[in-house]
């Protein structure tokens, strides 16, 4: 069973920082980041779309630039607000990827700019269309549709944009043939956010390949 760090395990390092992601790689087989565009057109590491939870200033994402971002503090890190460029850059090249798109229209790029290393990617997010117009022809970076409110549209959408990840909260299907349904058209399931271990017993006999979790801890 793989072992996804989201935001670089939020619950033991400061989320979607090069802090995290340094601490993170030697206990995971992937690295979740939070993506989205900022004021000067960059694609940068951050969940939400201010910087007020995690920095002591405030501000929309897209409204500062990339260069106001890495002046924050992030989290007590010392450290700002990474481009994505940076933080792929920081990943061992035997660390996956995945990128989580928090925002329409940057699948593409967020793509483009993952290929520019080494590393195994998964680009995903909840918004099938957006999927359905991302465009590269690295066969290393691949997609994954997040399974949200509406789980049998969404794993429709997976099937019909020839995913290989479906990423479902770990509340949904478990009970059901969806993780074997997804097992027979060729598509792996790494389930999101776990953060206790007693799940994952149950997650394995059920046949799930990944867990996205915010410690490594569980396994």
């Amino acid at each position: 069973m793989r072992l996804i760090a989201h935001r670089g395990f939020a619950d033991r390092h400061p989320e979607n920082t090069l802090v995290a992601i340094e601490r993170a790689a030697p206990d995971a087989d992937m690295i979740e980041l939070d993506v989205r565009r900022c004021g000067s057109d960059e694609l940068v590491v951050i969940h939400d779309e201010t910087v007020d939870r995690v920095t002591d200033v405030t501000g929309r994402v897209d409204e500062l630039s990339a260069d106001d971002l890495a002046d924050f503090d992030v989290l007590d890190t010392g450290t700002g607000v990474p481009t994505l460029a940076e933080a792929a850059g920081a990943i061992p090249a035997d660390t996956g990827i995945v990128i989580d798109c928090k925002e329409h229209g940057i699948a593409t790029e967020a793509a483009a700019a993952a290929s520019t290393v080494d590393n195994e990617v998964i680009v995903s997010l909840f918004d099938a269309p957006t999927l359905d117009g991302l465009e590269t022809d690295d066969p290393t970076v691949e997609l994954a549709c997040l399974i949200g409110l509406r789980p049998d549209d969404d794993f429709d959408d997976a099937l019909a944009l020839d995913c290989s990840y479906i990423h479902p909260h770990w509340g949904h299907w478990l009970m059901t043939d969806a993780i074997e349904r997804a097992h027979d058209a060729g598509m792996d399931v790494n389930v999101w956010t776990i953060d206790t271990s007693i799940a994952i017993d149950r997650l394995r006999r059920a046949g799930v390949d990944g867990v996205i979790a915010d410690s490594p801890d569980v396994l």
